[in-house]
């Protein structure tokens, strides 16, 4: 594999000290490991290799692998999920919590000032919470597979799609010569706007010859039957929109 080349991958991972399986993309090793995700599909998973969607160590691997090849590999903290700073280790009045209505258990996961992290303990009306990634300082091992290479443009675009937008919100995208189109009604295209230039820059990017990308909002009479107009000229559907 090469850098920008565009693949999928299967891998579990587990932290090397404890043997614990924290991700995987097998949905029978996730069952057996009581792992939940609202709406998640398993199985491999589209990746654009060396963008830095994944840690840094599985990036730096899967150059050096091949469709269809296995590995297994331990990452050092620095190339996996970093080393433990002591600063994100921090010691708040407990009427903080209070206030919030939140106990402060030794072992939860709290929000403090949008960050989250694991309260250690509880003590004279104050709360030592811990704000570095659960997997912060540890090896961890993961065995990685490159199920497939995408090379050719149809394959490409179906990727990129499964990629980009969630399964039960996809586009209808066509490819026409040098231009791809990507087509909703408003009521899906009010979803999954955000996603259209992340898709769009993906696109250029990977799929050779592409010199532009079209977004096409589509609508019937029955949408504006169900339009609102602002006293500021904004406007809104209702919320089936």
């Amino acid at each position: 594999m090469q850098k920008g080349d565009l693949i999928s991958i299967a891998f579990t991972g587990k932290d090397v000290t404890t043997g614990k399986i924290f991700d995987t993309t097998d949905a029978e090793t996730a069952q057996k490991e009581g792992m939940t995700a609202s709406k998640k599909q398993w199985g491999p998973i589209p990746i654009i290799v060396g963008s830095g969607e994944i840690l840094p160590g599985l990036d730096e691997c899967l150059q050096g692998m091949k469709a269809g090849e296995t590995k297994k590999i331990v990452l050092e903290p620095a190339h996996a999920f970093g080393e433990r700073n002591p600063q994100l280790i921090r010691v708040l009045p407990l009427s903080e919590f209070t206030k919030n209505k939140v106990s402060p258990i030794p072992g939860t996961i709290v929000n403090a000032n949008d960050m989250l992290g694991k309260v250690q303990s509880v003590s004279g009306g104050r709360v030592r919470v811990d704000f570095n990634p659960d997997l912060a300082g540890k090896k961890v091992e993961y065995e990685i597979k490159v199920v497939e290479h995408y090379t050719e443009a149809k394959a490409q675009l179906d990727a990129l799609v499964k990629k980009a937008f969630p399964a039960w919100e996809k586009p209808h995208v066509k490819h026409e010569k040098d231009v791809i189109e990507v087509q909703a009604p408003i009521k899906e295209m009010t979803k999954i706007q955000r996603n259209v230039p992340g898709f769009a820059k993906m696109v250029l990017d990977v799929i050779k010859g592409t010199k532009e990308v079209k977004v096409t909002t589509l609508f019937t009479p029955e949408d504006f039957a169900k339009m609102h107009t602002h006293e500021d000229g904004s406007t809104h559907w209702d919320n089936e929109h």
